[in-house]
């Protein structure tokens, strides 16, 4: 077979993905649409190390009997064992994404039962499977499988502002007060942090991707109430960036600094380790150059034990989205789509009840080595690492505002610690 332009796949994937996968489309053009699926399908099957496979081979593959109906039947514990979820939240899930696609205009024909596709999308998202075997185990040719791949986890991003959304003022009030009464620290409505999800060495700019430990990765951002809900998510950012800088070209720090979108009153802050700058929106512990007063000590512990919730919230979601702890994909927009669909199940799951950690657990006492004194301490967060991101002079002055303010709030926190 002769080798097909990169350019030209990605141009006809997305073609094929303009057009709806269960639409009302002749049988011809659905052909097509999957012979181009087919050819995706392909390169992501050589990024799971299936270098023995072609276009040819697959055109001629062999699908084995599967009744899937048998996993609609599962027992509730056998279902959410393999499919992360319980069956009536998965009915539920299936449910949202149809009434979105018939919204979008993307479901008018059904040639496969939604459940059956969507069934399928979450095996994928939930374990670390090559798209060989789940081809195998669903009874699909690889580029279908493909095809309801790059649809499903695009419908669950579009999903995303539904699930993944900042808490209005009623909510954080609600989330400061549980933290406050489990872990003594006030004003707490959000822990962020970011995570490294490792990708293949992309094919556009791979070398921004490189991260400091040598392998490709996409630097991903979350604030974490203290459900461990995600309440934001920026997704996209290279590898090589820290997180200081990452959270600096987010949209979530532009509107912290210039006050906009109802984001945190003057007595709310999130909370975050030494990569990040102290400022009246972003509280950070006191680096601990060894003469730490026990005041410092004592505020230190208090918000790391906030703070770690971040943590605790990335290790659930790899723990059950399974595939985002080494992502084999080169295309960055496919990345963050299924990183972004990731997050939406996480969150999806615990709005439809799952309990992750209660207030007794955020109260429990966190180990020595999970407070943070030295570790993590970054330069500015506001310095312009590479002259590319200037800010104007009215910026810079609300910045260095923000910041004469989170030194005097710090010092007033900690001064009154056990007195909220």
């Amino acid at each position: 077979m002769a080798e097909v332009p990169r350019n030209v796949v990605e141009a006809a994937t997305a073609a094929a993905l303009a057009v709806a996968i269960i639409d009302d489309i002749e049988d011809d053009a659905l052909q097509m649409l999957l012979m181009i699926a087919n050819i995706a399908a392909l390169e992501w099957m050589e990024m799971d190390g299936d270098d023995d496979v072609d276009l040819d081979q697959l055109r001629t593959w062999e699908n084995i009997t599967v009744n899937i109906n048998e996993y609609h039947t599962f027992g509730d514990y056998s279902f959410k064992l393999h499919f992360r979820m319980s069956r009536r939240v998965f009915e539920r899930l299936v449910q949202t994404v149809g009434d979105h696609l018939v919204e979008k205009g993307r479901l008018i024909r059904e040639r496969r039962p939604l459940q059956d596709i969507v069934l399928m999308v979450v095996w994928i998202l939930a374990t670390p499977d090559t798209f060989r075997s789940v081809a195998l185990r669903f009874g699909i040719n690889p580029g279908t499988l493909y095809y309801f791949y790059k649809y499903i986890i695009e419908a669950l991003r579009e999903l995303a502002p539904q699930f993944i959304s900042w808490p209005g003022p009623e909510e954080r009030e609600r989330i400061k007060n549980v933290f406050q009464r489990a872990t003594g620290f006030p004003g707490a409505v959000g822990c962020i942090d970011g995570t490294h999800v490792y990708i293949t060495r992309p094919v556009r700019n791979p070398v921004s991707y490189r991260n400091r430990h040598h392998t490709y990765s996409l630097n991903v951002q979350t604030v974490v109430d203290n459900n461990l809900l995600v309440r934001d998510l920026y997704v996209g950012e290279a590898g090589s960036m820290m997180d200081k800088r990452v959270f600096r070209r987010s949209p979530l720090c532009s509107d912290l600094v210039r006050g906009v979108n109802d984001r945190l009153s003057h007595d709310e802050h999130l909370v975050g380790d030494g990569g990040y700058t102290l400022t009246d929106f972003m509280l950070i512990p006191f680096a601990n150059n060894g003469h730490l007063t026990q005041e410092q000590l004592n505020f230190n512990r208090s918000l790391s034990q906030c703070r770690v919730r971040v943590e605790n919230a990335y290790g659930r979601a790899k723990g059950k989205w399974r595939r985002i702890k080494m992502l084999h994909v080169s295309n960055e927009e496919i990345a963050v789509d299924h990183v972004t669909a990731s997050f939406v199940l996480h969150n999806f799951t615990i709005l439809q009840g799952e309990q992750l950690i209660t207030e007794k657990d955020l109260g429990r006492p966190i180990n020595n080595n999970e407070i943070i004194n030295e570790e993590g301490f970054e330069d500015n967060i506001f310095e312009d690492v590479d002259g590319n991101e200037d800010f104007d002079a009215d910026y810079n002055e609300l910045i260095a505002g923000a910041q004469a303010r989170g030194q005097e709030k710090r010092i007033f926190i900690m001064q009154h610690m056990g007195q909220f």
